[in-house]
């Protein structure tokens, strides 16, 4: 399976029935799942469905999902007319005629038809259940266009890791050869000094104890640890996503053991050396963030 990233969009039209569903989702990083479903008040039922869904897709990032519903087709909607007011505007209108002297002038019925609150027209309630089809038909599709979106950047990214793996594993090559060659020099360095200090001493515990303090500055211990560190960050950037959060603590580890052998770095070169791995390092953490 390859990488994906946390970050891509994705979007569906699906035409169900008088309505035209449209779904839009975005994602970002995050460190855990977590959905946002925004939809029309009466859909809050289908909430639950989608997010069902989309945890069968999607182990890491943010989404925000955007369900927009339109009627394609306006179906007949039933109207209620309120007569006790018709009536009562009918009356009143009758008293105002007598009152001007005028009998028998029927009431203006079209007028009091069109008043405020007289005729309404009702609101025709939506099938959520029927329509839950669609939306999650809608979703899927999204969905998919929304794992290919991120599975691209993904593959871009898990190549720009593996150059960055890549030249850190030439820097601890480096930093190998150099630790092995400074042990040695260290080695002699110190036996000459002390030799030059101390006058009949044993010759053999001298050897012990210029041992003993060069290999307080070894760093070989180090070295070991970062390389099996990045041999399973190599292998769990082939096995593919999800491997964010097992990637950010093995790099986490990486920068540990880097930061150690540079407190015990005392050569210029293999100091050289450390910052460049810690650049690396830095730019791998930078990166595995936004891997799922």
């Amino acid at each position: 399976m390859a990488l994906c990233s946390m970050t891509g969009f994705g979007q569906a039209v699906v035409e169900h029935g008088n309505y035209r569903l449209k779904v839009e989702i975005r994602s970002v990083n995050h460190r855990f799942a977590e959905f946002s479903i925004r939809a029309p008040r009466d859909w809050l039922a289908v909430e639950e469905p989608v997010r069902a869904l989309l945890k069968q897709r999607i182990a890491r990032g943010r989404l925000d999902v955007f369900i927009t519903v339109e009627e394609t087709a306006v179906a007949p909607r039933p109207v209620m007319v309120d007569w006790s007011m018709f009536d009562r505007l009918c009356d009143i209108e009758r008293e105002a005629w007598e009152r001007q002297g005028v009998a028998e002038k029927p009431p203006s019925v079209l007028t009091w038809l069109t008043y405020p609150n007289v005729l309404q027209s009702m609101p025709v309630p939506v099938d959520v259940d029927g329509l839950q089809e669609g939306i999650l038909d809608a979703v899927s599709q999204a969905c998919e266009m929304l794992v290919a979106m991120r599975g691209r950047e993904g593959a871009r990214m898990g190549a720009d890791l593996s150059a960055k793996a890549n030249a850190l594993e030439e820097r601890i090559a480096q930093m190998e050869q150099l630790a092995d060659r400074l042990h040695h020099e260290l080695h002699d360095k110190l036996l000459r000094r002390l030799r030059d200090l101390v006058d009949a001493v044993d010759e053999s515990r001298l050897l012990t104890e210029v041992a003993l303090l060069a290999e307080r500055s070894t760093v070989d211990e180090e070295l070991v640890r970062l390389r099996s560190h990045l041999s399973e960050f190599m292998s769990l950037l082939a096995a593919g996503s999800p491997v964010g959060r097992r990637l950010d603590f093995i790099v986490q580890e990486m920068h540990r053991e880097v930061n150690t052998i540079g407190s015990k770095a005392t050569d210029a070169r293999l100091s050289s050396l450390v910052i460049d791995a810690k650049t690396l390092v830095e730019q791998l953490r930078e990166q595995v963030q936004n891997i799922e």
